[in-house]
């Protein structure tokens, strides 16, 4: 989907072999993978924040589209115990690392400013910004498990509630008193970068959904 699709079992078939196969071991080796795959999605996002096509680079570098490769030297090798051939889990889909590495971006950086401005931070405006984000973060993720099952209109259902937050975020990020702080000013200009590339890929995979709910019509 606009260098957000991936491959799912949409078809809600589940791989019984993989029960036998892995250990929690395996998982665990699996899933410190996978988060992996959060961080790199950050630090390439740093990298090519400047550009204006900061999330078309981002997706191609993290191999997303036809054309994308992602290079071994900006992988951390964590997968030398576990098998070649993964199973699909909602981990590996480009909507859930790329949302999950923008929201933890805002969240962890939030609350160390938070920390260090408490003087002029209020504990609610702290948590009332915190809850915001979070409230964001879960309409992403619950995006993704309906693009699992294939509902393409209840992806964009949770797509459109995910935009007041946004929405209320960006109201809340204006309302901070950041005037002559750097390090405050600093992130009210990136967390607002961020939210609305955010808003971006959520709109791009609402096109997409849409799009393919047309040609589902067309096929039946």
């Amino acid at each position: 989907m606009a260098n957000f699709n991936f491959d799912s079992n949409a078809d809600g078939e589940s791989d019984d072999s993989w029960e036998s196969i892995w250990n929690e071991g395996d998982w665990e080796r699996y899933l410190q993978r996978e988060d992996e795959q959060v961080s790199l999605y950050q630090r390439l996002y740093i990298k090519y924040c400047k550009d204006a096509n900061r999330l078309d680079k981002v997706a191609n570098s993290m191999g997303w589209d036809t054309n994308g490769e992602q290079s071994a030297s900006e992988v951390t090798d964590t997968q030398s115990d576990i098998p070649q051939s993964d199973p699909y889990t909602l981990h590996k889909h480009p909507l859930y690392i790329a949302s999950k590495a923008l929201h933890h971006w805002l969240s962890d950086n939030w609350k160390q400013e938070a920390n260090k401005h408490s003087d002029r931070i209020s504990n609610y405006s702290a948590l009332s910004l915190q809850k915001t984000i979070s409230e964001s973060d879960e309409c992403g993720l619950l995006a993704v498990t309906a693009l699992d099952l294939a509902d393409f209109s209840l992806a964009i259902a949770y797509i459109k509630r995910g935009f007041p937050h946004l929405n209320e975020l960006l109201a809340r990020l204006s309302s901070i008193d950041h005037h002559q702080h750097e390090s405050l000013l600093e992130f009210v200009s990136q967390a607002k970068m961020r939210a609305f590339d955010i808003r971006e890929i959520w709109l791009r995979v609402a096109a997409d959904c849409r799009v393919a709910s047309r040609q589902r019509l067309d096929e039946d």
